[in-house]
């Protein structure tokens, strides 16, 4: 998806993968009323800076992340928030994601790539076919047509708080989860 950068993210996505908010100002507006979201940055008018409250959402792992909060050198390598909405569900596979579970047989398809057609994914163990989305992926691809993509964040990098996740559901009225995305 060209929308996204070509570093890694960690992306936030509702489970319904059809869903989109009524506007996206609602969705601009608790973005940076939460903190999460500062102000929009010139190059796009669907990307904003981190805001005053992003380090109380996202948690880092590890002794000492290397994270840029600006752009200095005037590249894509910084940590921004970008909002993507696609007028269908988009797939977001990349050249790390696993191999999915089947919903029904629980084992990985590792010939996904070769399966998945119209975001259905027939299983090469049960020879079952569901809807891609209802794989386990394990957090390393997401389908949907809202995307909030925190860029510069490297898999397993940082998660967000589950309160973030909680927020947004109270908010939209529907749950909302993550994976990384790693092009």
């Amino acid at each position: 998806m060209n929308a996204f950068t070509a570093n890694a993210s960690l992306v936030l996505y509702p489970v319904e993968p059809s869903w989109v908010p009524e506007n996206l100002e609602a969705l601009i507006k608790f973005l940076q009323e939460t903190g999460l979201a500062g102000d929009a940055l010139h190059q796009d008018e669907n990307s904003f800076s981190v805001g005053e409250n992003f380090l109380e959402h996202i948690s880092f792992m590890g002794c000492s992340p290397s994270i840029k909060f600006n752009n200095e050198n005037d590249d894509d390598k910084f940590t921004f928030i970008r909002l993507t909405l696609t007028p269908t569900i988009t797939a977001l596979t990349g050249s790390h994601s696993f191999a999915p579970h089947c919903p029904h047989c629980k084992k990985a398809e590792k010939n996904w790539r070769e399966h998945l057609k119209d975001h259905r994914l027939h299983c090469g163990h049960c020879r079952q076919t569901s809807e891609a989305w209802q794989y386990n992926w394990r957090k390393s691809a997401g389908f949907g047509r809202c995307f909030i993509e925190i860029t510069d964040i490297y898999p397993k990098e940082a998660i967000p708080q589950p309160s973030l996740l909680q927020a947004l559901e109270n908010r939209f009225h529907i749950a909302w989860k993550y994976f990384f995305y790693y092009p």
